[in-house]
């Protein structure tokens, strides 16, 4: 069977599975490749924001969870972003989860 390597759904599935199996730093470039084909893929940023946790790479985390909310609200995403924000220490942001305040988070992070 041939498989394309231009399918998003393939490239989250592999970032998944690799995640899954403890090597979160090979699945962001499964995430990155699902991202490239498609920039709204949001279960793909989603999954890379929890890479992104899970390398310790608190920000780039943050920053994924904040596009996403960008382009879906989700409460799993807004309770994501309260740990992810924690594990960062900005502590005087978490205000803005319990009033689901995107703008003013947004402006923190400079995402636009």
């Amino acid at each position: 069977a041939v498989v394309s390597t231009q399918s998003t759904g393939l490239w989250n599935r592999l970032g998944a599975t690799l995640a899954n199996s403890d090597r979160s730093s090979e699945s962001v470039h499964a995430y990155g490749r699902a991202l490239s084909l498609s920039p709204g893929y949001i279960r793909a940023r989603y999954n890379l924001g929890i890479a992104c946790l899970n390398l310790c790479a608190y920000r780039e985390g943050i920053e994924h969870f904040l596009t996403c909310l960008k382009q879906q609200e989700s409460e799993a995403v807004w309770q994501t972003l309260r740990l992810a924000l924690s594990l960062d220490q900005h502590y005087d942001k978490l205000i803005h989860i319990d009033t689901r305040a995107l703008q003013p988070l947004l402006n923190a992070f400079n995402i636009v």
